[in-house]
């Protein structure tokens, strides 16, 4: 399993999905606009949490996404101090494309697959994917006894 995240991640990959999309991202700043594109506006700290990555990273690759003005960088309403990252239309559209591209990529390489191993193969994603949501929103739920306004 570790091996496939790495294919997954691994620069090669990024380079080949940015390619193929038209694009100029490296796999740090692809990670970080997903992310971003998945949690609406959010703080730089949350997002370095949810891309896996450290703030200084998440900072960098958040400027590299503004200065193609795929992301904005908004005061947050609640703290002025605080920035949040809010992507663009223009970086949905290309977050679109590389998820085409790496859509592309999967097919061309399952091409070879019969039919009743695709649908295996199908099946076991969705349990995994089923199971990463469950575990997901665990991770979200307070804690037995406690309240929210004690945290």
């Amino acid at each position: 399993m570790e091996s496939l995240a790495r294919v997954g991640q691994s620069r090669r990959a990024a380079a080949v999905r940015a390619t193929r999309a038209g694009v100029h991202l490296t796999g740090a700043a692809q990670r970080v606009l997903r992310r971003a594109i998945e949690s609406g506006p959010i703080r730089v700290s949350e997002l370095a949490r949810r891309a896996g990555m450290s703030d200084a990273v998440v900072s960098r690759q958040v400027t590299v996404l503004e200065q193609q003005r795929l992301v904005v960088r908004l005061a947050d309403p609640d703290d002025g101090r605080v920035a949040m990252v809010k992507p663009t239309a223009a970086g949905r559209q290309v977050a679109r494309r590389l998820r085409r591209a790496a859509d592309e990529i999967f097919q061309e390489h399952l091409q070879g697959w019969s039919a009743k191993d695709l649908g295996r193969l199908a099946g076991f994603i969705e349990r995994l994917a089923n199971d990463l949501r469950a575990a997901s929103d665990r991770k979200r739920e307070p804690p037995a006894g406690s309240s929210a306004s004690s945290r």
